[in-house]
Formats: C-alpha cells, structure tokens, sequence
C-alpha cells in the first residue's frame, strides 16, 4: 500500500509542471520583489504658505480653484481705504477687487491650459491678497516650461483689448494709469474701463520684467540660462543676484507711491528669494519648486510640482 502522502507529492509534482510551462517557477519561499522606485521630489515643503490656508470655492475646466482665507481682510482693506467717498468709494472697491481677481484669474488658467497643451496636469489655482498662484506639473523642457510660463502674460493681451474697446464705447480719452475714484456713479463704467487697462497693463509689464521667484520673469530667466548651457546652479546664483536689486526699486517704488499692498508683495518676493537661496547655498535646488527635476538640456520626462504666478 502506497504511503499516505503520495497522492499529495503527485499532485504537487503536477502543479510544479504546470508551473514550469507557464514560466512562473513554483517555490515555498516567499519571492523577494524589489522596492518601489522613490516618488518624484515634491516642492510641497517649499511651496508659500497661502497654499494651506484656502477653502475650495468652485472648478473650471476640471482646474479647483481655491480662495485664500486672507481675501475677505482684503477686500474690507479696500473697502475701508475708500469709506471716505461714502457709499460710492465702497461700490468702487468692491468693484476694482472684481476686475483684479477675474484678470488674475485669467492669467493662471492661461499657465493651466498651456500646461495641459504641453501633456501635463494642471493641480490647482490659488487666489490671495497679493495675486495668484497656479501650481501645475511642470515639464523638464525648458522650451515647454518657457511656454508655460509665458502663457500667463500672453492672456493680458486679448484682455487689453478687450477693455481698449470697451473704452472706445465710453467717449473718454483712453488713459493706461490708474485714474482717481470718481464721485459721480454714472461714471462707473468708463472708470472700470480705465482700472481694466491698467491692470492688464502694469499685470503683463511686472511678470516679464521682474524675474523674481515665483513671478513668471524667473521662469522664462531660468528656462533661457539652460537653454544657454547653464547649469542649474549658476542660474540660480543668476536669479539671485538678479531678484535683490529689482526687490530693492520695487520696495522704492512701493514706498514713494504709499502702496501698502505693494510692500507686502516685496517683502514676500524678499522671502522667496531668501529661500531660494537657502537652497542654493545648501545644495538642493532640486527641492525648491523652480529647480524640481529641471533637465538642463531639454530631456524627457516630467517634474514635481511648480508654481506660476
């Protein structure tokens, strides 16, 4: 009489031949796999505060756009600075809040699109006190990424003719600098038509010339230095050494007009330059939102997060 476990060696035998055909070799020992590659460094720890401090108010295009908490103090910021004119002033501000906030957010969903146009993903778009702030999955081609953050001041020059028109119907002289608040309500109109061109105006000048992180002036700078052969880390030092004398007129600037808003905006450009050059100092750009996974040659692939202002 056979012995007992027979049966089960043949059976076993016959599961290991079918095994053997399949090509998955049959074994009692656990197969050792090997560890998942690491995830793609993510600027999140380096990303501004504003970020954690937002509610989700609606979504366009599938794009979330999230409100910072800071906005109501802002617009009551404004609205108190133009409590002087009566209930008018107030009309006014809430107004030119409106006309700010719908161009600022035209220009994010611009670097949105164009991310997505490229064959990346769009995250979100962050509105704050101080502008906004689109936070997309950047390519590693300079090109790419110059085409990204460039398409955030290209959306200024549809709208500045848009409100170029829009003054034409209002038979006023067309004027690009902010004009005082009048006090008459039937003179809203060609007033928002004023503000609108301004805006779009000084939005489109400031991006591309002030190549301060995260404005879409260090963008393009960056982009162009490694196009040009540079390597991450002498760009930066570029940026750097570029980022403080603009900070210091714009500071100037900010003090000689008595804009407080503009003052919060240099000390947060300060900031920001501050810690890039923590980054730089330390050896890590590649933390730093600007520098994540940047190919200095245009090679394939695709970064971290980065932010677009």
């Amino acid at each position: 009489k056979p012995p007992r476990h027979a049966g089960r060696s043949r059976r076993v035998d016959r599961a290991r031949r079918r095994a053997s055909l399949n090509g998955t070799p049959m074994s009692s020992k656990p197969i050792s796999r090997p560890p998942p590659p690491p995830p793609p460094p993510s600027s999140a720890a380096c990303q501004p505060p504003p970020q954690e401090w937002s509610v989700r108010a609606c979504s366009i295009f599938g794009i979330p756009v999230f409100l910072h908490f800071s906005l109501p103090l802002f617009l009551g910021f404004l609205c108190l600075t133009h409590a002087r004119l009566g209930a008018i002033g107030i009309i006014f501000a809430v107004c030119y809040a409106a006309v700010l906030f719908l161009t600022v957010t035209v220009h994010e969903f611009g670097h949105c699109l164009a991310a997505q146009k490229v064959g990346c993903r769009a995250e979100r778009v962050l509105l704050w006190p101080l502008g906004g702030l689109a936070t997309c999955v950047m390519p590693t081609n300079p090109r790419d990424r110059m085409i990204v953050a460039a398409a955030g001041p290209a959306t200024h020059l549809p709208m500045t003719l848009c409100w170029l028109i829009l003054s034409a119907t209002t038979g006023y002289p067309i004027r690009f600098w902010s004009p005082a608040v009048p006090l008459e309500a039937s003179s809203l109109y060609h007033w928002l038509c004023w503000v609108g061109l301004y805006i779009n105006v000084l939005l489109f000048v400031f991006n591309l010339l002030v190549p301060v992180f995260p404005l879409d002036g260090s963008q393009l700078l960056l982009n162009f230095l490694l196009l040009r052969g540079a390597t991450p880390a002498r760009a930066a030092r570029i940026i750097i050494l570029v980022s403080v004398p603009m900070a210091v007129l714009l500071a100037g600037w900010a003090l000689v007009n008595g804009n407080s808003l503009g003052c919060f905006l240099v000390l947060w450009l300060c900031m920001q330059t501050w810690r890039l050059h923590q980054a730089a100092a330390a050896g890590r750009l590649e933390t730093h939102p600007l520098f994540v996974d940047v190919a200095p040659r245009g090679g394939p692939g695709m970064s971290g997060q980065a932010q677009a202002v």
